[in-house]
């Protein structure tokens, strides 16, 4: 396993700082960060000294470590750990958090959390910052991942105020969703226009329809994507006339929703 690290900021995310990195003989000696510090480990175990402790935290395990809390981080294992962290502003915690629970108290209660859902939102989250997504996708997931991960292991509740379906206003969101597919439809304009809290509209929209928003908005332009290759555009008109950022970006999600990319379902076509 070779040594890798890269450490950057999405360009509109520039109050979350993001690490991706494998290490194996590379260990960090003790530290605090002024943020927030979440991270997956994906491979192998990253072992942690911590309040006196030492902790292993295997792979598929969530690392939760608070503001100001002095850590260490090495190798758990003879083959190193691969994993991905994320570094969020206190103050944008508090943000999203005063608009979705009682309290903006920024405390994970666990430095070890075993969360498969949770795990697999932050996953996407992160990948999503590190390459080209819609703004709906980032700001859903960013959103879903926050609130859950204070809600199930943090010491504040959600408000009681988000367990209706609210069928109108999901079929409403639906509809501006099909009206405008071809743009980047942003979490915050979804929210201006259905006037709905952003987590709300996400829980409620998913809970209608079996998928988020995001996911809908996707789906539906991928899908008309295939409709305008069957009638004979180019790959590449087709990624422009969807929304897509480019041709890869739509290759890899046709790819997701069909199996194949779109260069061979053109030649089917033949």
């Amino acid at each position: 396993m070779s040594e890798y690290a890269k450490l950057w900021r999405n360009d509109n995310y520039k109050n979350i700082e993001l690490l991706s990195a494998t290490f194996k003989k590379f260990s960090y000696s003790k530290h605090w960060h002024d943020e927030l510090s979440i991270g997956l480990i994906q491979k192998g175990v990253e072992a942690l000294d911590f309040k006196g402790s030492k902790i292993n935290i295997p792979q598929g395990h969530i690392v939760a470590i608070n503001p100001s809390e002095v850590h260490t981080g090495y190798s758990g294992s003879k083959e190193g750990w691969t994993y991905r962290m994320f570094y969020f502003d206190v103050k944008l915690i508090e943000s999203i958090l005063e608009e979705h629970s009682s309290s903006n108290s920024v405390i994970i209660n666990s430095p070890i959390i075993k969360d498969v859902s949770l795990y697999q939102n932050l996953l996407k989250l992160h990948m999503s910052l590190e390459e080209q997504h819609f703004d709906l996708t980032k700001d859903s997931l960013l959103i879903m991942s926050i609130v859950e991960l204070f809600n199930k292991h943090g010491d504040v509740k959600r408000k009681e105020t988000l367990e209706y379906k609210d069928l109108q206003t999901n079929n409403k969101a639906k509809e501006y969703l099909i009206d405008n597919c071809s743009e980047n439809i942003s979490l915050d304009e979804l929210s201006l226009f259905t006037q709905r809290d952003k987590y709300q509209l996400i829980r409620n929209f998913k809970s209608q329809f079996g998928i988020t928003p995001h996911q809908f908005l996707v789906q539906l332009k991928t899908k008309n994507a295939k409709v305008l290759l069957e009638k004979g555009a180019s790959i590449t008109q087709t990624a422009l006339e969807c929304g897509f950022f480019d041709q890869s970006h739509f290759t890899k999600n046709f790819k997701s929703l069909f199996g194949v990319t779109p260069g061979l379902y053109i030649n089917s076509l033949k």
